[in-house]
């Protein structure tokens, strides 16, 4: 069917319309996969991802905060040289930095390798200043490793991103209500 055809079928508002949803479905389909975990390590069952992604778009609906997680079975081959020259921890911060940026994460990030182990997490300075401090980062990269030195993958990823859940929250709770007056007992009494 040509242009003009479907022209004809559907008339000019109709043409309208289509782009209009078009353009309204687009930035919501490039955020659902932006919550999408990209395991290409396969750390991850079909279950997991499919909660890791519910999660994932909750915390972004809730939080306007960037949850990414990605997997890889080694270190890509074009990286190899990078990692021998500038060392496991420069090069790690590096490749994180630069895949974050690429993608526009504003939130948390987290990379993972299988050969060698590897669990790097890395936050946007401007959530790590307000919402998920270094503190939370190191305690997620932690309890990620422990999880899968257990093997157990998918708990440590959906318990990761609870955890992150449960800082962004406490974090949007303080900010909501920073500090609640007590009366004192030995305060004045207000009679009925």
């Amino acid at each position: 069917m040509t242009v003009v055809a479907i022209r004809r079928a559907i008339g000019t508002s109709g043409i309208t319309l289509l782009v209009a949803l078009f353009l309204l479905l687009v930035p919501a389909a490039a955020r659902a996969a932006d919550a999408e975990v990209a395991d290409g390590a396969g750390f991850f069952s079909a279950e997991a991802l499919g909660a890791a992604s519910d999660l994932i778009l909750s915390i972004q609906s809730l939080y306007d905060r960037d949850i990414r997680v990605e997997t890889y079975a080694d270190v890509p081959e074009h990286l190899r040289d990078e990692l021998a020259r500038d060392g496991i921890d420069k090069f790690y911060d590096d490749w994180l930095n630069r895949r974050a940026k690429t993608l526009g994460v504003h939130g948390v990030f987290v990379l993972i390798t299988r050969t060698p182990g590897r669990v790097q997490v890395g936050v946007d300075k401007a959530t790590q200043r307000r919402a998920f401090t270094e503190t939370d980062r190191d305690a997620l990269r932690d309890a990620l490793v422990t999880a899968f030195k257990a093997r157990r993958f998918d708990q440590g990823l959906i318990d990761g991103l609870k955890f992150v859940r449960r800082r962004l929250d406490e974090y949007s709770t303080r900010e909501r209500s920073p500090g609640v007056p007590v009366a004192s007992a030995t305060g004045p009494r207000i009679n009925p």
